[in-house]
């Protein structure tokens, strides 16, 4: 092949391309998009009640007997400590001139005031003194608190004869809830 036909042959082919590169350019085209929003919701609780059993005769333990109808100590709950939204999230318990076989119980209602279903993950009790004092928490086995309903929560707190005269004994409960679908 001489060198005029190389070019010839190569010009030909060039030709080819544009050809093509022409007829694809040529082509009649529409683009679809989607736009796409995405709002999140909020995980948001609050107590919004709650309630200590003694309103009068001060309960007792089993074992303990308070038949005359003595009261003689006393509970009250109220909040501590409010969120950036002005919602309760933190109970102070105060009880007062307890004595060994004293044993109120206590109801906190849990709100979901969210967007999303809660559980409860976990809770923990940290201070307790178990010589002075048994507290137990009553916790549904069910948990899921959906926008918009509420969940009762329950604690008992005795106190034991070990107990000290004049004494203060403090402990804290810290629940925490998360998205329905994060608690196993």
């Amino acid at each position: 092949m001489n060198y005029t036909s190389s070019k010839i042959v190569g010009i030909l082919a060039l030709t080819i391309l544009l050809a093509s590169l022409a007829t694809a350019y040529a082509m009649w085209a529409e683009t679809l998009k989607i736009n796409v929003t995405i709002n999140t919701g909020e995980v948001d609780v609050e107590w919004s009640d709650w309630a200590c059993s003694d309103r009068g005769p001060d309960p007792q333990a089993p074992g303990f007997n308070n038949s005359e109808g003595k009261d003689v100590a006393s509970c009250y709950i109220e909040p501590e400590v409010y969120d950036d939204e002005g919602d309760v999230i933190k109970l102070n318990v105060t009880i007062t001139n307890a004595y060994p076989g004293y044993n109120p119980e206590f109801k906190f209602l849990v709100d979901n005031i969210g967007t999303i279903p809660v559980k409860l993950l976990n809770y923990t009790i940290t201070g307790v003194n178990t010589t002075a004092l048994n507290v137990n928490m009553t916790i549904p086995d069910d948990t899921q608190i959906h926008p918009g309903e509420d969940l009762t929560i329950g604690m008992n707190v005795e106190v034991l004869q070990a107990a000290q005269e004049n004494a203060t004994y403090t402990f804290e409960i810290t629940l925490v809830f998360a998205q329905w679908n994060e608690v196993p």
